[in-house]
């Protein structure tokens, strides 16, 4: 809390100090109660309008937040503390928020040329801007040099900046270097110390998942195991990547442990996703009574709390009667999760088709299944993994039917779209070497 030059009755003071210990004990509400009651006696000091923006900002709600911060800086357009809390907040609402960020940690530089902290918190929201996955843009690159350049100042004004290592590894994890990525997280995590006092056990927790989500993409998941469970250590909360390394590995006793405790947390609100995360789970261990029990109680709290995800919902159970070789049921299933899609996410509907198609492929159903695949191509908005692999399974229907020429141009067409979009070591090359056996074999 930053409540400096205050003048004024004891009065005000008086608030002042009770609202900060409020604070600090985490009673936001009532440093807001008090605080307001401060402003009441002196309406022009901008640092009581700092100091509820911040209380705001730690009940997450940038909102709030950012009217007060706006009232400091409209009392004092010097107000260095007002300018950076505001980036803080706009930060806060996600990629939308960033250039906003961006502009008033700029301001707090021009105002503080030495403020390190917001040369770190600035590059954060270049980083920010550049996502990973994506083909690299000139804005993107124009954004991740930046980003470098002001975790490079950081490190300049405070060579013992631990984040700014933390910071640098996780743009270079969106860059797709994994392997540069990895030393950067190897030398802050070097000063665990350095981050606990800075950012707590949260932002140490933070850095441990960053390595764990890079160990991923480099498919070391043992190395990714054990970091995202050193994060627990710091903060118990389990990560979905976590869950998801559990499953690659086939340790589905242990990714059902993670969704228990996402279960038990009365702060989890998505709990329909760990429910039928643990069907997936149970389907697997072939405890098809238990899976479909999960499949009903995700379904029952999808309708009550987030009717709008119900397709995701239908899509796994229609994924695990795939397993257990029900292909009448899957089916069913995801013809009501087409349903679902083109009602709230028609951008993705495009992708139940590709597994519509490759049910209809393994029923034999060639004519139905080159269908559902021409359809999924046709509703793609964008070239990507999921239309490869539709590509692909058109032309094996096409291959079985006897039609080699459209089979040849459609697996040409997978093999071109794999060598772009897949992912080395998440099956591009097999997918690769699959299609040109297919075509070998026309």
């Amino acid at each position: 809390m930053t409540s400096w030059g205050l003048a004024g009755a004891l009065e005000e003071q008086q608030y002042i100090n009770q609202g900060k210990d409020e604070y600090n004990r985490g009673n936001y509400d009532a440093a807001i109660y008090l605080f307001n009651k401060a402003v009441e006696l002196n309406p022009d000091n901008e640092y009581l309008y700092n100091d509820l923006g911040l209380c705001y900002v730690a009940l997450d709600d940038s909102d709030l937040a950012i009217p007060e911060f706006s009232k400091a800086i409209e009392l004092n357009s010097d107000c260095v503390e007002a300018y950076y809390n505001r980036g803080l907040a706009y930060y806060g609402q996600g990629t939308s928020g960033a250039p906003d960020a961006i502009s008033d940690f700029t301001k707090a530089i021009e105002l503080d040329p030495g403020n390190v902290d917001a040369y770190y918190n600035r590059g954060l929201a270049y980083n920010k801007q550049v996502r990973g996955g994506e083909p690299f843009t000139p804005e993107h690159m124009e954004s991740y040099g930046k980003a470098r350049a002001d975790f490079d100042k950081v490190l300049e004004l405070d060579p013992e900046y631990a984040l700014a290592h933390a910071a640098i590894g996780a743009a270079l994890y969106r860059h797709d270097d994994y392997e540069n990525a990895t030393a950067e997280y190897d030398i802050a995590l070097n000063s665990p110390e350095w981050i606990l006092q800075k950012s707590g056990g949260i932002g140490l927790a933070g850095v441990y998942k960053s390595r764990g989500r890079n160990y991923k993409a480099l498919l070391d998941y043992n190395e990714s195991i054990e970091n995202y469970n050193m994060a627990m250590n710091y903060n118990p909360v389990p990560d979905g990547h976590n869950i998801g390394n559990y499953k690659i590995v086939g340790e589905w006793n242990k990714a059902i442990e993670l969704y228990d405790m996402r279960l038990a947390d009365p702060t989890y609100k998505w709990k329909y996703s760990a429910y039928y995360g643990k069907g997936d789970c149970y389907c697997q261990l072939g405890l098809n009574d238990e899976a479909m029990e999960m499949y009903d109680a995700a379904e029952a709290d999808c309708k009550e709390n987030r009717p709008a995800r119900l397709y995701s919902v239908y899509e796994a159970r229609g994924g695990c009667y795939c397993v257990c070789e029900e292909y009448e049921n899957a089916l069913d299933m995801y013809n009501k999760a087409a349903d679902e899609y083109a009602e709230n996410r028609p951008d993705r509907l495009y992708r139940i088709y590709v597994k519509v198609g490759d049910l209809q492929l393994e029923l034999e159903d060639y004519d139905e299944a080159i269908v559902s695949y021409n359809k999924a191509i046709e509703l793609s908005e964008t070239e990507n993994i999921y239309v490869a692999n539709a590509y692909k399974g058109l032309g094996i229907a096409h291959k079985e039917l006897g039609e080699n020429d459209k089979a040849k141009t459609a697996l040409e067409t997978a093999i071109s779209l794999y060598e772009e979009y897949g992912e080395a070591g998440h099956g591009k090359e097999e997918n690769i070497a699959e299609c040109q056996k297919l075509i070998d074999e026309l």
